[in-house]
């Protein structure tokens, strides 16, 4: 059996930590000495340096209690979902530091927006007349019926416009929730990943605004990704939110 101090030189983890780490039942030492100190078995070594591998790549000590009640197929998803948020966070700091480094004062006004977690979008169809911004009631009226059903929304509403026939309008209005709540009836629902996107604010006439993103992120060595979005924005009624999801080239 090893010490407090022995086991944490093994395993490269402070004693501090090992004791915080027993308060949160996440290590347990095996057992006591005779004058009532931890006691550690060699076969935990392994174990919690798989515990310190996990904090030091940014898992939260709730998912990693987690992750350790699960059985594999369980823990194989987890894993996956892990990955994927990595990933999101890679290519966020890539596209940072690029964005930092080919930033002047000439550059368009473009920005990121990062969805740090999974999240779903539901989509509802909708029609309109031809105006500027057509679906902005029905994005008002969706929000509110999702409100009133207890719905959190995450974020304003967006828009697709899928055909134009003789001055009406069709398309979808949809909004961001968690990814842990239900599908409202009468929505479709549209997975989304921890993304990254680039943002340029809109106006009505401004017809070559997805040619700007496209340029910048071509310039970063980045390409937009298949996921587009348009969201309404509060406030003004003529102008929106453009979003491109990153991707790397």
């Amino acid at each position: 059996m090893l010490s407090i101090s022995q086991f944490s030189e093994r395993c490269g983890i402070s004693a501090s930590a090992l004791r915080f780490y027993e308060r949160k039942g996440l290590l347990v030492p095996a057992g006591r000495q005779e004058n009532g100190y931890r006691a550690y078995s060699p076969k935990q070594v392994a174990e919690a340096r798989f515990l310190g591998s996990l904090r030091a790549a940014g898992i939260p000590l709730r998912a990693i209690r987690d992750f350790l009640r699960k059985d594999v197929r369980a823990r194989e998803a987890m894993l996956s979902s892990w990955r994927q948020e990595m990933a999101a966070r890679l290519l966020s700091l890539q596209v940072a530091n690029q964005y930092l480094s080919g930033l002047t004062p000439e550059r368009p006004p473009l920005h990121l927006e990062h969805w740090n977690e999974p999240s779903v979008l539901v989509w509802f169809p909708a029609s309109a007349d031809e105006a500027p911004l057509p679906f902005r009631a029905e994005v008002a009226s969706r929000k509110r019926a999702l409100q009133q059903r207890g719905v959190p929304v995450l974020t304003g509403g967006y828009v697709r416009t899928l055909d134009s026939q003789d001055g009406t309008l069709s398309g979808e209005v949809g909004f961001r929730i968690k990814a842990s709540r239900r599908t409202p009836a009468g929505a479709r629902r549209q997975e989304v990943p921890p993304t990254l996107f680039a943002t340029l604010e809109c106006g009505l006439r401004d017809d070559v605004a997805a040619h700007r993103v496209f340029r910048f992120l071509d310039e970063l060595g980045f390409r937009p990704g298949s996921l587009h979005l348009e969201r309404y924005l509060p406030g003004t009624p003529d102008r929106y939110l453009l979003m491109l999801a990153v991707q790397r080239r």
